[in-house]
């Protein structure tokens, strides 16, 4: 099969064939190759993210990663998919793939639409499915000794959908099983009376003709839109299956249980948000719930070689999670954490898992005995509950702003953050992290942006804290301890902009990135914020740009003698001519920098002395606002930016044909005169930061990685395969320039690929990461 292979994290393989994703451009998947007694053991995991169902949800969803792989981000392999001993000991060393899910259906259409704009609308993810399926099969897992198709949410939904397809691949001494993750979604009827999820599923199959996954014994019986739900399907699957699931769904009962506009006011907005905040009415009506859903799954009881994984916590999701998964912080049932239930079923070293929880009293939100959801033990500071989060510190539901007053996300609605408690010596220590994910510059961009998470709370989906969030002392001994906070990026402008605009559709688009920024640290402040002896703020991307822009008001928060400081990761954005004969010589970084200043109104952050002199736009480059920060900062960022590479210096359509598109992929395949240009690149970005030389209290720790990102995860934060410059990885150049244990950290790399660290090869290397590669 003829592919493009490139790597984010793990490698990404785009199928370049006549499958696609709802915009038209190729699906892809991540493999990250299992070693020793796992060499020939799959773990296949279909990625979710809800569904659309009109011409209208799919057109904005193929706008977002959901619907095209232009948008996709890199992934970190957490939970059942880590290869971390001690965390995954059944699973961690297996080959595990990581399909990326851009069709809206679960992985089961095969149509095609005419969108609003003229273009095609591309409903193919049951081809999806079959080619990632048949390469893989090529690739090794036709000689699988053990195999288990699993998926979170509507991945999970998918694994219930291609059970038996995937079982039938195998030989019968191959132990081949399945393992939905919060996909059993019900046919319930919301707080208005209205069946919304069948309202959803109904369009889904009947848009996207999904009739072909679906059973022939339902489809003789019932509606198509029935037949999709996972309590007909269940009916139908012959393999071994376990159904991992909270009796409490926390993404049903906010979207289908208890969504906006079912509800008057804002009765139920805080109890949806966090179930100890609900009366005993409401906690009634959520048991009432969780009765439905135990009578749907009750089938499943008399099934042998099945499995029951059904807690009380307020989650959706638990496998992709390390705190979830196995941790002190995991749910236990019948004395197993998650992790323990799956590999006793799956390696049957128990007779029987089928385990469902008790149901909380109605008076209150009380744990059933053993249930952890997140609390963790008396003696476990880290795993305390985050701002109501009951499924899990890190990936844990979203804190909603109290005092957000008109700080809004593009749509309207509330932002919010995520808090992790400190703990012992860092009880009075805090790390301030904003999040990241490029700008809007338009109506038309903004207007698609505020229907995914990065413009709307209501899609936020749950977080995980890894690399210099991470609370593991071994990953990231410097810090794991302290307050972290994580300030999701629903504006577009990089936590800066303060105006509005009206929309297509007439409603209004709100640019309020500087009240949410401003709000979130007041209401912090009061949280603990304003007595720390200790404060670092940081960001990555367009939040690592966020932190240049609100780094000497956060510096300023403070008396003298805390030590507050900032770290961009990944935010210097250079406003660069591709000067190739093969690139079209656009300025797309300052066409995109130029519209978001313009349309959102950024000025407010900017320095008044570059604004005395220069246009908004260029006081909006990191390469100026560095020259007005007067607060200690330290600069992580790759002189070969792969985002920068591959959408400003070589964006798809600014070469001819396929002739860029190996090298912005891996920059292994770069031919000589490709790598002129990157080293150009390379040239003009450490030109930009060579002010920062000269600036006292400051750092650089600028490598070679073809990379976007590297604080954040835990491979190229710490790890033995993180970038190492004047012998220290990022976390230790990190901690050395915070804490003042270095006389100085600037540190540049030498052009590509001089540096051996950042040659290291993922498809060889055990276990198969790299943060650099």
């Amino acid at each position: 099969m003829a592919a493009t292979s490139g790597k984010l994290r793990p490698p990404f393989r785009l199928l370049l064939l006549l499958l696609l994703c709802l915009d038209g451009s190729p699906p892809g998947y991540h493999l990250q190759r299992g070693f020793g007694s796992g060499e020939h053991s799959w773990f296949i995991h279909l990625q979710g993210g809800a569904w659309c169902n009109t011409i209208e949800d799919c057109s904005k969803r193929k706008m977002s990663a959901y619907g095209s792989s232009k948008f996709m981000r890199a992934v970190e392999f957490n939970g059942i998919l880590s290869n971390d001993q001690q965390l995954n000991s059944d699973f961690y060393n297996w080959n595990r793939v990581f399909i990326r899910y851009c069709d809206g259906a679960s992985f089961s259409g095969d149509g095609e639409a005419q969108d609003q704009d003229g273009s095609t609308l591309h409903f193919r993810g049951l081809r999806i499915w079959e080619a990632v399926i048949n390469e893989l099969m090529g690739k090794g897992l036709a000689t699988a000794k053990q195999a288990i198709l699993s998926g979170c949410s509507a991945g999970g939904l998918a694994a219930l959908l291609h059970c038996n397809d995937f079982y039938a691949r195998f030989s019968k001494e191959v132990s081949a099983k399945c393992l939905p993750d919060a996909g059993f979604f019900l046919d319930i009827e919301d707080l208005s009376g209205e069946r919304h999820m069948w309202s959803v599923f109904n369009g889904t199959v009947h848009l996207q003709n999904v009739t072909q996954v679906l059973s022939k014994d339902c489809l003789a019986k019932k509606d198509p839109t029935e037949c999709f739900f996972p309590a007909e399907l269940v009916k139908s699957i012959t393999a071994p299956t376990l159904i991992l699931n909270s009796a409490y769904d926390s993404w049903q009962i906010q979207n289908a249980l208890a969504p906006d506009g079912s509800f008057p006011g804002q009765s139920w907005s805080s109890c949806k948000t966090d179930i100890r905040n609900c009366s005993s009415t409401q906690i009634q009506v959520f048991n009432g719930f969780r009765n439905k859903f135990v009578d749907d799954i009750e089938v499943v009881k008399d099934k042998k070689d099945w499995g029951l994984f059904i807690d009380s916590c307020f989650t959706h999701c638990q496998t992709p999670f390390d705190i979830s998964w196995n941790s002190q912080a995991s749910p236990v049932l019948g004395n197993k954490t998650v992790a323990e239930a799956i590999g006793d079923w799956y390696f049957e070293r128990s007779y029987e898992v089928k385990e469902i929880d008790c149901d909380p009293p109605p008076t209150s939100y009380v744990f059933c005995p053993h249930t952890r959801c997140g609390y963790g033990r008396d003696a476990d500071p880290p795993a305390s509950s985050i701002c109501g989060a009951l499924a899990a510190p890190a990936p844990g539901s979203r804190c909603p702003l109290n005092g957000s007053g008109t700080g809004l996300c593009l749509d309207g609605s509330p932002p919010g953050y995520h808090l992790q408690r400190g703990f012992g010596s860092g009880e009075h220590s805090w790390l301030i992290y904003l999040e990241g994910g490029a700008w809007c510059d338009t109506i038309e961009s903004c207007s698609n942006r505020k229907t995914t998470e990065l413009g709307s709370s209501k899609l936020m989906e749950a977080q995980e804290f890894e690399g210099i969030l991470s609370n593991n002392q071994t990953v990231n001994s410097d810090f794991y301890n302290w307050n972290k906070v994580v300030i999701r990026y629903c504006d577009g402008a990089s936590f800066s902009g303060n105006a509005e605009a009206q929309d297509q559709d007439g409603s209004t688009l709100h640019f309020r990135g500087l009240r949410i920024w401003q709000a979130v640290l007041d209401e912090l402040m009061e949280k603990g914020l304003a007595s720390a002896k200790q404060a670092l703020l940081s960001g990555c991307s367009a939040g690592g740009l966020a932190t240049l822009l609100h780094c000497n008001d956060f510096h300023a928060r403070f008396p003298k003698e805390v030590s507050a400081k900032c770290l961009p990761d990944a935010g210097i954005f250079l406003d660069i001519l591709c000067s190739s004969e093969d690139l079209s010589g656009k300025r797309l970084m300052w066409s995109v920098f130029n519209g978001t200043v313009q349309l959102q109104n950024v000025s407010e952050v900017l320095p008044k002395d570059c604004l005395a002199k220069k246009d908004r736009t260029e006081c909006f480059l990191a390469t100026e606002l560095v020259k007005s920060i007067t607060a200690p900062t330290l600069i992580v960022n790759s002189a070969y930016d792969s985002w920068q590479i591959r959408d400003t210096l070589a964006p798809v359509g600014s070469y001819p044909g396929q002739s860029w598109l190996n090298c912005t992929n891996d920059i292994g395949n770069c031919n000589s005169t490709q790598m002129e240009v990157l080293n150009g690149f390379r040239k003009k970005f450490v030109d930009g930061v060579k002010v920062v030389k000269d600036k006292k209290d400051w750092g650089l720790f600028i490598d070679s990685c073809f990379m976007h990102c590297q604080t954040k995860y835990s491979i190229s934060w710490s790890s033995q395969f993180s970038p190492v410059l004047g012998n220290m990885t990022i976390a230790k150049a990190v901690g050395d320039w915070y804490f003042e244990r270095s006389k100085t950290v600037k540190e540049i790399d030498c052009e590509y690929p001089c540096n051996p660290t950042s040659l290291v090869s993922i498809e060889t290397t055990h276990p198969p990461h790299t943060g650099c590669a």
